[in-house]
């Protein structure tokens, strides 16, 4: 999804959070957290869309907004798997993936009111894509690996705790060490 956690609008989340809660306190709750709004050059911006990204109930929420997506694809008889705003569709051809692809973003778009984001969004191999930091190897066996730039990432900061030229004790680097690893 493009922009996801920036674009939900509001009131339809709310319309399906009150399908599955119905504890009135909890409705003001996640109402007060959709409205709290953000710090913008130190001044409180009121959020009339979005939710808060990296927020204890993003995934949450994402999964609840998302949870008719979840059911049309099964519906379809698809296999599929999505957290939060993330879904990876697994069809058995590329002209399969395109008809999928072209009907699912017609159904996020028309029904959710959400916009695909067509840059990331791609027909391919599962080994030639990423998700959630891993990939699959590329034989037909269901090998999971760590995508090539989770490992990247992984040993910048290897490196970036292990710089000789970082004056810190050996045993605050090993207890840094132990929090990464």
């Amino acid at each position: 999804m493009e922009k996801f956690f920036d674009q939900v609008n509001h009131d339809m989340l709310m319309a399906k959070v009150a399908r599955r809660v119905t504890d009135k306190r909890v409705m003001t709750l996640i109402h007060a957290y959709l409205n709290a709004g953000v710090m913008v050059d130190g001044k409180l911006e009121r959020s009339w869309e979005g939710t808060p990204q990296g927020g204890p109930l993003s995934p949450l929420l994402a999964n609840i907004l998302l949870d008719d997506l979840d059911k049309e694809l099964t519906r379809r008889g698809l296999r599929f798997v999505r957290y939060a705003d993330d879904c990876n569709i697994f069809v058995a051809s590329k002209r399969a993936g395109e008809r999928v692809m072209e009907s699912v973003s017609r159904f996020v778009e028309g029904k959710l009111k959400l916009k695909v984001n067509r840059e990331k969004s791609a027909v391919a191999r599962p080994w030639n894509r990423k998700f959630l930091g891993f990939s699959f190897l590329s034989q037909k066996q269901a090998t999971i690996r760590l995508a090539p730039k989770t490992i990247s990432r992984f040993k910048e900061k290897i490196r970036e705790l292990t710089n000789r030229t970082w004056s810190i004790s050996m045993e605050e680097r090993i207890s840094r060490l132990n929090r990464f690893g």
